[in-house]
């Protein structure tokens, strides 16, 4: 019987952990719920029967990225709210996938299905492609006999985070070409040419120039010892990787993420955002809100804030009002307490968090259209700036000369 482990939150709102064996994910959650427990997630031991059955004869290795997930979802919303079958419906969408996993995993989804299982049973099977939130969604859309609106709102709930990623990317692919571009040139610069400079330079007996001295150290620096510097500079990516991935480790670099200058407030009005649309999203498709926080918490991508929707859920689990305890958690803005407050009284949750997330959305499009703006400048300057030195320094050698041959 494979192995299990389980994060789950007890009466008091504190996350406990533990093993247990079951014959299948759905049974192990059962267990878990049997212990007066409410479970957060639960996930096949490694090395386990249940491990390996995630990945069964037949779904080829790779990723399905987002724009993948995106598109699938689009298509399987709008053929099932066209009224056909979902027997038909994924045989139609395994055919046209362009994604080997992603066309794969659908015909296991597509045989789950034909044994008799709900869609959501079937999706569940394949955490690394289907995230919680996903299922959690059909799962309450099958349940309210409202599968085909719901997986419109979770395809344009899809689109909208791919956009926004996307916007991401395009707005700061520019700085970051250039400078890709001017950290070779440099490099080249140090590497290459700085040498054939200072070998000419000691035919000559002189002595160097303090930029030149400098300049020649780094050289020297950089064709003797890269390899030290590379491996060192492997070494503490890899230690930081595996700090954060510790849970002080994450909570620690989250902090940090919302305290930096400028990149600070960009953070937390960005996930802040992520919280609205998710949670209203949950709350259209049918699930209680008291059950979103905790699907909330795994797509926030900050640790500081996943902490505060616990600290939510646990006020709401002893009759707390939702903005209240939003509010208690000193790291949510105020306009989300107070809008939260407005749509508690009048009945428009939803409504109001999705006016929320689009508010900060378009804050956060604002903010990073100045930041890469400014950013521009900075990196030619400095750029610049430094090929400016490097010249400056193999050309004050060749004047120093002149003048004593004069």
């Amino acid at each position: 019987m494979p192995l299990y482990t389980y994060y789950a939150l007890d009466k008091k709102g504190k996350t406990i952990t533990g093993q247990i064996n079951a014959d299948d994910r759905q049974a192990a959650m059962q267990q878990v719920r049997a212990m007066g427990v409410f479970p957060t997630d639960v996930k096949p031991q490694s090395g386990s029967r249940a491990s390996s059955a995630a990945h069964p004869s037949g779904i080829t290795s790779g990723r399905v990225r987002m724009s993948d997930l995106t598109v699938f979802s689009r298509q399987l919303a709008n053929l099932v709210r066209g009224g056909l079958p979902l027997m038909r419906t994924f045989s139609a969408l395994t055919e046209h996938t362009e994604n080997p996993r992603l066309r794969a995993v659908l015909g296991h989804v597509q045989q789950e299905i034909r044994g008799g299982k709900a869609l959501w049973e079937a999706l569940d099977e394949y955490p690394s492609v289907f995230p919680r939130l996903y299922v959690s969604m059909v799962k309450a859309g099958e349940a309210s006999g409202q599968l085909s609106q719901v997986l419109q709102w979770l395809a344009g709930y899809l689109e909208v985070e791919q956009a926004r990623k996307n916007q991401i990317r395009s707005a700061l692919a520019y700085p970051a070409l250039l400078l890709t571009v001017g950290t070779v040139t440099i490099a080249a610069l140090v590497t290459f040419i700085v040498p054939k400079f200072v070998s000419m330079f000691r035919e000559f007996g002189q002595a160097l120039p303090l930029p030149t001295a400098v300049l020649v150290g780094v050289s020297n620096l950089v064709q003797h010892w890269w390899w030290a510097a590379l491996a060192a500079g492997v070494c503490v990516v890899l230690a930081c990787k595996a700090y954060i991935r510790t849970p002080e480790g994450r909570l620690k670099t989250d902090r940090f993420k919302l305290g930096m200058p400028l990149f600070g407030k960009l953070n937390l009005k960005s996930s802040v955002a992520k919280f609205a649309r998710t949670t209203a999203i949950l709350l259209q498709g049918g699930v209680t809100l008291f059950d979103s926080m905790t699907i909330v918490r795994g797509v926030i991508g900050n640790e500081v804030l996943a902490k505060g929707a616990d600290y939510v859920k646990e006020g709401m689990r002893e009759g707390e009002s939702f903005a209240a305890r939003l509010k208690g958690t000193d790291v949510y803005p105020p306009l989300i307490v107070h809008m939260v407050a407005v749509g508690e009284e009048t009945g428009d949750l939803q409504g109001v968090l999705l006016t929320v997330a689009d508010a900060y959305d378009a804050d956060v499009e604002m903010t990073l259209k100045s930041l890469v703006s400014l950013l521009e400048p900075v990196i030619i300057v400095i750029i610049g700036g430094a090929i400016a030195f490097i010249i400056l320094a193999m050309l004050l050698p060749v004047f120093q000369i002149n003048l004593m041959s004069g």
